[in-house]
């Protein structure tokens, strides 16, 4: 990986990440997460409440993500953590797993946002990818192809020297789920599992199969979809 990616990844915003089982002290590899970050966000949607009032991006939002939830906007519909994690050593630490729990599953509200104008530029590239479907009784992390075209499962190595960057993309059509993901990994005699959430709080999406849905017009005013 180009020691300029890495150091990007690295300027990241951080987040709250808690160890549920460590064995044999300090963690031993860092770990940076990125909700919907410029370049995995493509084509989002965002869902708000029914009352609210939603704003028109400018041409130049680079961040849409930022730009929803100031308003008190949710994902909709696909929502993509991205995970950059890199040993403190040249020790190798083994990623076994990761496994999806979901906080709490309720019917989706409120009203779908599409805030992309005729000409704004869809997709990114990904490095590990895996797609969750949380409409799915027991929903798990299925290793799909990246737009390299590749697909490739657990295990990985890191190390201070080999980091590893994994998307997940997680989705819904109808369901307004808040969730969270486990990490399993094991270094020498050491073993842990990692949960992740955003910051503080459950990663959460809406799906919004069954909710009014607005875009933007080619006059830049929020119109319903289809007129």
């Amino acid at each position: 990986m180009s020691p300029l990616i890495v150091d990007a990844i690295r300027g990241a915003t951080n987040k709250v990440v808690t160890d549920v089982v460590t064995h044999g002290g300090k963690r031993p590899f860092t770990l940076t997460t990125q909700v919907d970050a410029p370049e995995d966000a493509g084509c989002r949607t965002y869902a708000f409440s029914s009352n609210a009032r939603v704003s028109v991006p400018s041409p130049t939002e680079e961040d849409l993500h930022k730009w929803a939830t100031r308003q008190g906007g949710v994902t909709a519909d696909t929502t993509t953590i991205r995970l950059t994690l890199q040993g403190r050593s040249t020790d190798s630490v083994v990623l076994h797993a990761i496994r999806v729990g979901v906080d709490a599953r309720k019917q989706a509200r409120g009203t779908a946002y599409s805030p992309h104008p005729a000409g704004w530029g869809c997709g990114g590239i990904t490095e590990r990818r895996f797609d969750v479907n949380l409409d799915s009784p027991q929903p798990s992390a299925v290793p799909s192809a990246g737009y390299d075209g590749s697909a490739v499962d657990f295990p990985y190595r890191i190390s201070s020297t080999e980091p590893e960057v994994i998307v997940v993309q997680v989705d819904t059509e109808k369901c307004d789920c808040s969730f969270h993901l486990d990490l399993d990994w094991t270094s020498g005699e050491r073993k842990g599992t990692l949960r992740i959430r955003d910051g503080k709080q459950p990663f959460r999406v809406i799906g919004s199969q069954q909710l009014p849905f607005f875009e933007l017009d080619t006059k830049g005013h929020w119109a319903p979809s289809g007129t």
